[in-house]
This record gives structure tokens, sequence and C-alpha cells, in this order.
């Protein structure tokens, strides 16, 4: 057993929580009209397939946070993962390309209120290289470290949920200085 068979195990866990949440985010009844709204901003204005593509997405990333536990299918559910979120810092890319810079990113549901911006593109392009990470070997749980790897995953968790705020809080404070 080594670091990098441990660290797979724990990144594992912060991306089950990541998915998951994205899916749930996705998949609840409330939050549709968002979405339908989103895809328009990012060029998808057909109604029913920005619901469609929603609730896929949704679906996808569900299966992506479940596959990740499971050693059998980690790999493929690790370069999936990176597919997608390769897949939205592009389309992130293009729409700042564009000048597209009052649309909403989506990541956290309705209620982030995130805009997107070259920090969200530089934190995916951070979660690409850590999600493939869990194509390593797993350390399988071990009984004895699976308080460890479950702490880790926490620290994950709440790492990555200070960079999500302090993105916000500046793109916040960004506004306010130009009023």
């Amino acid at each position: 057993m080594n670091v990098f068979n441990f660290l797979s195990d724990a990144i594992a866990l912060f991306f089950l929580w990541l998915f998951m949440r994205a899916a749930l985010h996705k998949l609840h009844t409330s939050n549709a009209e968002y979405y339908k709204q989103l895809f328009s901003e990012y060029g998808i204005s057909h109604g029913q397939l920005a619901l469609a593509l929603n609730y896929i997405l949704g679906a996808f990333e569900l299966v992506i946070a479940v596959a990740l536990i499971f050693e059998a299918t980690r790999t493929p559910a690790a370069m999936a993962a990176a597919l997608l979120l390769s897949m939205y810092l592009i389309a992130m890319a293009i729409q700042l390309m564009k000048g597209k810079r009052d649309i909403s990113c989506g990541c956290s549901g309705p209620n982030a209120h995130i805009k997107v911006s070259w920090p969200l593109i530089i934190r995916n392009g951070l979660l690409v290289p850590l999600v493939l990470t869990c194509t390593l070997q797993t350390a399988g749980f071990a009984s004895s470290l699976w308080f460890a790897v479950l702490m880790t995953g926490a620290f994950l968790i709440l790492t990555y949920s200070c960079v999500e705020n302090l993105i916000a809080n500046a793109q916040k404070i960004s506004i306010l200085r130009t009023h």
C-alpha cells in the first residue's frame, strides 16, 4: 500500500460527493427551469432538448458518482468524469471567448450565483488530472485506514467548497467595485 493508492480512495470519495451533488441539482424537478434557461444561454435554445440534456447529464453524473466507489468501475468512471469536466471547461471557455461573462456556470445549482470565469476554468482544469488519479490501483479501503481516507476526502470537500466561495466572493467584490 502506497500513498497513491490511499489518495485514489480519498479522491474517489471527493468526486463521489462532487458528482452526486451536481446530479441532484440537475435531477431535482424544481431546478428544471433554471437549467433550461442556463442551456439556452450556452446556445441550446430548444426547450425540450435543453430539458432532456439536463436530465441526461444529471443521470450520467449520478452513474459516475456511484461507479467511482467500486474498484471494478472506478477507472472507466474516472475517465468519464475527466471527459465531462473537460466538456464543461470547454463550454465555459467558449462563452468567455465570446465575451459572455454574465452567464451562470451552473456548477452548484441555481442558488450559487457563480458566473463563468477564468478561475472556474482553472479549477476544472485542476479537477481533470485529480479525477484521473482515481485510475490508480485502489487501496481497497483497508479497515485500518478507512477513517484516514474518509477524513482526507472530507478535507478535499472543504477545500473545494472554500475555493468555490472564494471565486463567488471575488465576483461579488468585482461587481461592487464597478458600481
